[in-house]
């Protein structure tokens, strides 16, 4: 049997279970392919099946494994052979499997600091459109077939010789991340907010009729493996600690912000803007929660750096992101050490001695889960690389997702206004007016942080989200003009 011991100390600290593996990515990937299947499985059975955001007992969604366009894209064995290949795709010219491989592979979605390129299923398509979005899969030894599958499963199955590896859908780089957003998306109490959510989230997902979804949808269709019928979520052991985190209203509000400008940004924009602060939520969320195991009193204050070179503002911003790492092992360690001491009441030393490793300072046992809060925000774009020295930014991307989530559609803000909110929210410092009334103001010099909010002031016009004006006005809006 496998040690979950380590799951459940994270799963009783941050409600779901966070690991290196689920970095990222793959959260809004898998929140994503959930909402899309939430929606398919409704469109074949409105009566049987919830809506998208319904908040049901249970999230019943129909998963897609697109492992046809992702084996085409990385130019994985297709184990079917070439004449199932050609039902999909017309083999008359070997242009056309080349032009499909340009196609898709540019589309595949990049995962900063990987080193080699991933097989098949560990490549995802980036859901600029409803029918790109998909699900988890991996490749598993093909059994003898089960007279209990379904009726097309048996037929794929049947392609090829009994033991060789094939395509299989299931969670592999998902780790439930993408859950916990679905959940707190579902679950908000906000009635107005949750159907505007709603309708954004939908077009988000629904079918696009585009060439390239039209394409993509074809695709699928001869996918090795694929959900004949709808399954069962399991987001009913996910905690959203409401209670000690501000972080899952700030994603629904956030998240509504950002789907519902559908009449200002194209679809693709948006969606990327959504892969970005979903991740991003879900990170702080983590380090609230540890800080707050810990007794934290404060909410936490994140010192970005706009800069181009060292400055005492960038050290501070390193020293910054250190604490908070340290935070989250020290918080991995309280829970162990809390539920050591439950189990020592039971008088169960075996059990006890699972537990006992996550109680050290150090060691690979709490690594996983750090690595979580650092390489994802690593990969959206809010520390300025995936290793080395390290320091809290803001690059592009990131930061109209930001823009976008914190700035109401159709209103505009001024730029000091802008600053304060950000720290008001999200606990973000770039200025020196916004240090005054935070703990870093002791930190850093006024001097440095004024030029620092400079740097921030011309990175927000170079990407179209702020205006000067004549009269020395700046004026910041949620989408670039």
């Amino acid at each position: 049997m496998a040690d979950r011991s380590k799951a459940e100390v994270v799963l009783r600290l941050f409600g779901v279970n966070l690991e290196q593996q689920g970095r990222g990515f793959y959260v809004p990937l898998e929140m994503l392919a959930i909402a899309r299947g939430v929606y398919l499985a409704h469109q074949e059975d409105p009566e049987k099946f919830a809506g998208l955001l319904d908040n049901g007992t249970e999230t019943v969604y129909k998963r897609t494994s697109h492992d046809l366009a992702r084996r085409i894209a990385t130019k994985a064995r297709i184990v079917e052979g070439n004449e199932e290949l050609g039902k999909a795709v017309e083999l008359d010219s070997p242009e056309t499997m080349e032009t499909l491989h340009a196609l898709f592979s540019s589309l595949l979605v990049e995962i900063p600091g990987r080193r080699s390129q991933p097989s098949w299923f560990g490549a995802h398509i980036y859901p600029f459109v409803g029918e790109l979005i998909h699900y988890d899969a991996v490749e598993r030894r093909v059994k003898q077939i089960d007279s209990k599958k379904g009726a097309k499963k048996r037929k794929q199955a049947s392609k090829v010789a009994v033991g060789i590896n094939a395509p299989s859908i299931e969670r592999y780089l998902f780790r439930d991340g993408g859950s916990w957003a679905y959940k707190v998306l579902r679950t908000d109490p906000d009635p107005d907010r949750k159907e505007a959510s709603r309708k954004g989230l939908r077009d988000l997902v629904q079918d696009s009729g585009t060439p390239l979804g039209s394409l993509a949808k074809a695709l699928s269709a001869h996918d090795f493996d694929y959900d004949e019928a709808p399954v069962k979520g399991s987001d009913t052991g996910i905690k959203l600690h409401e209670d000690l985190s501000p972080w899952p209203d700030l994603l629904r509000e956030g998240t509504r912000n950002i789907v519902t400008r559908i009449a200002t940004i194209p679809r693709a924009k948006r969606t990327e803007s959504l892969m970005h602060w979903v991740p991003y939520c879900l990170a702080r969320h983590q380090l609230h929660l540890a800080r707050t195991k810990l007794g934290a009193i404060n909410r936490e204050s994140i010192l970005l750096d706009f800069g181009n070179e060292a400055t005492p503002l960038r050290r501070e911003s390193q020293k910054n992101l250190t604490g908070f790492r340290n935070d989250i092992v020290n918080a991995i360690n309280e829970q162990a050490r809390v539920m050591i001491g439950e189990i020592e009441a039971e008088g169960n030393e075996a059990r006890k001695s699972r537990y006992e490793r996550f109680a050290k300072e150090a060691g690979t046992a709490v690594a996983s889960p750090r690595a979580f809060f650092s390489e994802t925000l690593a990969a959206v774009g809010a520390l300025n690389a995936t290793a080395g020295r390290r320091h809290f930014t803001m690059k592009p991307p990131m930061l109209e997702a930001l823009a976008s989530a914190t700035v109401p559609q159709s209103t505009e803000m001024e730029f000091d206004q802008f600053c304060a909110l950000l720290y008001e929210k999200y606990g973000l410092v770039m200025e020196d007016k916004i240090a005054a009334a935070s703990p870093l103001a002791y930190e850093v010099d006024p001097s440095v942080l004024n030029h620092n909010g400079k740097a921030f002031r011309e990175k927000l016009a170079a990407i179209g989200l702020l205006t000067q004006y004549s009269d020395a006005t700046s004026m910041v809006r949620g989408e670039p003009r």
